[in-house]
């Protein structure tokens, strides 16, 4: 019904459970019917599915490789936290818009760059911000100049910010047992010589953290590093396979979780970024204010993130829309990312979806 409404190519919806990896439920559309290679696919037939734009063949949950946009969010909020850049206390003057110096020739104002916060189309910034506001509100100002530094403002800078990354999951396959996992892309300053032979940017660092420029990831990826940020920063593999019996019933071997690595980050640390998430679905202004379900505690991000496409008449480029959460916040039981190619505003699209997914879940419990 998503992709319906906002006519988009494709759509993911994968829920997990943070205790363990297992994989509760996933869905990637377009999909296509397996009975026809059961029965015998024909030539044309084959042909029609190879050469659909919207690729039925690609389990885009696990392959599929997108900007995350501001889903990214918690990893520069993280990392900077961890490494003593920022604190719960430290605030950044979002004005709308900041305009960051050319590296080469910074004393000329006529080739500063600028950067904006998407709320700069109703013609204004978010003002003065800390890390869980921003996080809730989705400020893309304060991540550019956590990230990359502005003024008096130090930044985390992009090798901590690749680092980050990837302790996060992204930049790796996941491991699950799924064929054809694509790993994504985390870039760095020697990624960017080696395949466009330029020099890293500080304005790469800025687009890289709020999840655009450079980096790629699959909603499968997303989804976990969300999962480690609800289970207090543990990341494990993601499994299907619940249970293997044998002919007679008999149970051969159980799920057992499986870890990849427990983040580096402290848990009071990562307890500020699952504020920022609650805020962002409780807060009145917060982006994900559709998923607050009655007698049920969310916490999750909104993400919008553009692409190469048609500009509108107002010359935006278009935005893929995502969503990640997780409930019940104090003890996270399930974890659910929804992805919508092409959807437009995470916050309009993705988090509806989500919201019905979680209603159906705990249906029980919620009224």
């Amino acid at each position: 019904r998503g992709l319906e409404q906002r006519k988009g190519a494709s759509g993911v919806a994968i829920a997990m459970s943070p205790r363990t990896g297992e994989i509760l439920g996933m869905v990637s559309l377009p999909a296509y019917d397996n009975n026809a290679f059961a029965r015998g696919i024909s030539i044309s037939q084959y042909a029609a599915l190879i050469e659909d734009p919207t690729r039925p063949l690609v389990n885009h949950a696990i392959s599929g490789l997108y900007p995350p946009g501001s889903t990214f969010k918690i990893i520069p909020a993280a990392g900077a936290l961890e490494e003593g850049v920022i604190s719960l206390n430290t605030t950044v003057y979002d004005p709308g818009i900041i305009w960051l110096p050319n590296q080469f020739f910074p004393n000329d104002p006529s080739l500063a760059q600028p950067f904006y916060c998407w709320i700069h189309k109703y013609g204004h910034g978010h003002g003065n911000v800390n890390v869980t506001a921003a996080l809730t509100v989705s400020c893309d100002v304060f991540f550019y100049v956590v990230a990359g530094g502005y003024q008096n403002q130090r930044g985390l800078g992009e090798p901590l910010l690749a680092y980050y990354a990837r302790q996060f999951g992204l930049g790796e396959p996941t491991g699950i047992d799924l064929p054809a996992e694509n790993p994504g892309l985390v870039p760095d300053s020697r990624w960017k010589r080696i395949n466009l032979a330029e020099p890293w940017l500080t304005g790469d660092t800025y687009n890289m953290a709020i999840g655009q420029g450079f980096v790629l990831a699959t909603p499968l990826q997303m989804l976990n590093a969300f999962a480690a940020v609800a289970n207090g920063g543990y990341l494990y593999q993601p499994q299907v396979v619940r249970q293997i019996v044998d002919a007679s019933g008999n149970v051969v071997r159980d799920l057992q979780p499986r870890l990849i690595r427990q983040l580096p980050i402290s848990a009071e640390n990562l307890e500020i970024v699952r504020r920022g998430l609650y805020g962002a679905v409780h807060w009145p202004n917060g982006t994900a204010f559709r998923a607050n379900l009655p007698g049920l505690e969310v916490a999750g991000k909104t993400g919008t993130a553009e692409f190469p496409g048609e500009r509108d008449k107002d010359g935006h480029l278009p935005t893929h829309a995502w969503f990640v959460a997780f409930a019940p916040y104090q003890d996270p039981e399930i974890a659910v990312v929804v992805f919508v190619e092409g959807g437009g505003e995470g916050s309009e699209t993705a988090v509806p979806i989500a919201a019905e997914i979680l209603k159906a879940y705990f249906e029980p419990t919620t009224p």
